[in-house]
């Protein structure tokens, strides 16, 4: 029997928070694709912040929701407790929410249909958040190496959580529970970070609560990937600002990933073949972990791509290192970040 003519009370209410700004050539799908959720309708609810959108992302929410009961859409015009951008909205959303789980995605991003049954299940006993796994997904030839890219992350990601050490989660595909997030005082008592849904998991961690991070076809969100290379660079910069708060040695891991070619071509220099049983090692371990992913997602068609990650990879580190490392601010979703402080310029 499909879970959607199960009874109701079997089922806890869920709150999905979504953040929009200028979303309106994606928020349709990512409704959309809310709306096929294989959970009972009247046990969610949908809650939309509208985050000062210029476009027509509200008219366009607005004419969805007309007939969904179960959908509310919050204009989000003034800070709380000096909040700004994503981590404001989703505080104020938070309030408004009555669910017992609190599930997190973008407006850019589409839902797998049975996410919300496979996260929810996964919050029992001193679980407190749960992380699923997004891949972006486009035509073009640059998009698929950015799919390997977040696939090959992601696994290793999901590899070192089964070990029990948190990493990190990730805010477009995340369920929390209620509990849990009010016993942290959610965002509002966080520090301001460009990277929120890390500040929240690190909390919930630091409260004595456990996680999950999953790996599996139920929870496997896509989303859109970035089209340009300053848009690359400005995502690279974001989520580096945000790693410089995880562990020292997963901090280290990090940079001599994206300094791996000219590490190796140093070390080549004056012990060459050191340095050729190095990369090999490298190759065999970035295959395994590219190849247990794709085998796990059933995503073994994008093999053809993965042959080419390589030579992505050795390009694409050094670059978003010396971008990083400009005196550029952070641009996201229009608006722009220092790097210094996470202090949003408006």
């Amino acid at each position: 029997m499909p879970v959607t003519e199960l009874p109701v009370q079997n089922y806890p209410l869920i709150s999905i928070l979504i953040a929009a700004r200028n979303e309106e050539d994606t928020i349709l799908a990512c409704l959309q694709a809310i709306d096929h959720l294989n959970y009972p309708k009247s046990a969610v609810e949908v809650i939309i912040g509208n985050d000062g959108s210029t476009d027509q992302t509200k008219a366009r929410v607005v004419a969805f929701i007309t007939d969904r009961p179960n959908y509310y859409l919050r204009d989000i015009t003034e800070p709380i407790a000096g909040l700004q951008g994503k981590a404001n909205v989703l505080a104020q959303l938070a309030g408004f929410a009555r669910g017992k789980y609190l599930f997190f995605t973008d407006a850019d991003t589409q839902v797998p249909p049975d996410w919300l049954t496979e996260m929810s299940r996964q919050l029992t006993g001193r679980i407190g958040i749960v992380t699923g796994i997004t891949l972006p997904e486009g035509p073009a030839f640059f998009h698929k190496l950015q799919t390997i890219d977040w696939l090959y992350n992601l696994t290793l990601t999901h590899l070192i959580s089964s070990m029990g050490v948190p990493v990190t989660a990730m805010g477009n595909n995340m369920a929390v529970s209620r509990i849990d997030y009010d016993e942290v005082g959610g965002y509002e008592s966080l520090p301001f970070s460009v990277v929120e849904d890390y500040a929240l998991f690190r909390a919930i961690i630091a409260s004595g609560s456990d996680f999950r991070n999953l790996l599996n076809e139920q929870v496997l969100a896509t989303t859109k990937p970035v089209y340009t290379l300053w848009a690359f660079l400005q995502q690279r910069k974001r989520w580096m600002k945000g790693a410089t708060a995880l562990p020292v040695w997963i901090v280290i891991l990090l940079y001599g990933q994206y300094l791996a070619g000219p590490l190796l071509l140093l070390l080549g220099w004056f012990m060459p073949a050191l340095a050729i049983g190095l990369y090999v090692v490298r190759l065999f371990i970035q295959t395994l972990v590219i190849s247990f992913g794709l085998s796990r997602l059933r995503q073994t068609n994008l093999w053809p791509y993965a042959l080419f990650f390589d030579i992505y990879q050795l390009i694409i580190g050094p670059l978003s290192i010396v971008f990083y490392l400009l005196p550029i601010p952070i641009e996201w979703k229009g608006r722009t970040y220092t790097t210094v402080v996470n202090r949003l310029d408006v």
